[in-house]
């Protein structure tokens, strides 16, 4: 009840703010509201590539993008302990014609925004294993008053962007959302994997920062949060040894979705690397020759790299009854299914994959990410904003 309130108070406060700035002109200018910012970051890139000067970044104390290399004049730090920041942040999201955010922002509850501004959702994953949004079964223990908060958020967003047909029937169900609102333009960050020299150039950044990668070949374990974990998370996985059973040929990245505050620290076994939380993912993908992962969004991305799949879901059935799952978790992953510790180490040892399992699944879910998204989507912006 507390913490309604509270949230209630801080919504109540951002509201006449927003209601005062809501006064002034609209501007001819794209605001990006960014909890994770690698989509938005291709965006702006693509922009300023274009000479559209008239670019505003938000960034919240979950942003790990910098923007320092995207040429974009404008970049705040939309945190509220740098309040001047937050209220100029506050002043460009009323007065813009286009917002952009790419999460859940319960701010949107109270902005109000006028007939003729677009705001579209650049959601954060390229696909999905688990429910989110009003499917997500959390809420339904959620207060009413909630629930009208998720609701009015959702309703804010005018346009959502997809990768693929696959994800039309989730955002309608998980925004609430009809076929007119759908931009098939694909995830911008995907991009990345169909430019060979950006590829390589991050390959041999990683090698440069994580030396021992060299010579060996490299998993990847990259876990998605758990609610209750968002400090530290625990995972029951003996990774010393799992390593010691694949012998010195191999080594393990341990990798953790970015809602997590703290890595799992420095490991003493030399094979096996704790990953810092601000390392990019996609750059990392590219020194990767296994991914592990459980309920996470990455594999949809990785399959466009044509490599190897391993599924650990310690917890399916925990996992399952909180979050709940799109489809048939086994039916949908597009690799072999562990449980155990033994398990992993037989499968990555017999070193037998369906790759054309793989490249089914890269397709279908990445049907249109074809290395042009970002160019797709600022095509519809800046027609958008010349009202053609």
């Amino acid at each position: 009840m507390r913490k309604e309130w509270l949230i209630g108070l801080f919504l109540f406060i951002n509201k006449c703010i927003f209601f005062i700035f809501n006064m002034f002109p609209l501007k001819r200018k794209i605001v990006f509201l960014c909890d994770f910012g690698d989509n938005a970051r291709f965006v702006v890139n693509e922009l300023t590539r274009r000479d559209f000067k008239d670019v505003v970044v938000l960034r919240t104390s979950k942003c790990k993008e910098s923007f320092i290399r995207s040429n974009v004049d404008t970049v705040l730090s939309f945190k509220i302990r740098n309040l001047f920041d937050y209220v100029k942040g506050l002043y460009h999201l009323a007065t813009a014609e286009t917002v952009l955010v790419d999460n859940y922002f319960a701010i949107l509850s109270v902005m109000n925004f006028r007939p003729n501004v677009e705001c579209i959702q650049l959601w954060h994953a390229a696909g999905a294993v688990k429910k989110f949004g009003m499917q997500d079964p959390s809420v339904l223990f959620r207060s009413p008053r909630a629930i009208k908060r998720f609701k009015r958020v959702y309703s804010q967003m005018n346009k959502v962007v997809v990768g693929s047909d696959e994800m039309v029937p989730i955002f309608k169900a998980a925004f609430d959302m009809q076929d007119q609102q759908i931009l098939r333009t694909g995830i911008p960050r995907t991009d990345f994997f169909y430019d060979e020299d950006a590829v390589e150039a991050a390959r041999r950044e990683m090698l440069t920062k994580y030396p021992m990668l060299n010579g060996k070949k490299v998993i990847l374990y990259a876990p998605t949060f758990r609610d209750q974990q968002l400090d530290a998370q625990s995972i029951p996985l003996n990774f010393e040894d799992i390593i010691e059973q694949l012998g010195e040929n191999y080594i393990m990245m341990i990798k953790l979705h970015p809602a997590v505050a703290h890595n799992l620290g420095n490991f003493s076994h030399p094979l096996i690397v704790s990953v810092e939380n601000d390392v990019p993912i996609n750059k990392l993908l590219c020194v990767t020759d296994y991914v592990i992962s459980d309920y996470s969004s990455i594999p949809f991305e990785f399959s466009l790299l044509g490599k190897p799949q391993i599924f650990y879901p310690y917890d399916i059935e925990k996992y399952e009854m909180e979050r709940g799952f799109w489809t048939d978790y086994s039916k949908l992953v597009p690799g072999p299914v562990v449980s155990t510790d033994d398990e992993l180490v037989f499968v990555l040892k017999k070193d037998e994959f369906d790759m054309e399992q793989v490249k089914t699944f890269a397709d279908t879910w990445n049907m249109f990410s074809d290395g042009n998204a970002s160019s797709k989507l600022v095509d519809y912006l800046l027609k958008d904003l010349r009202g053609e």
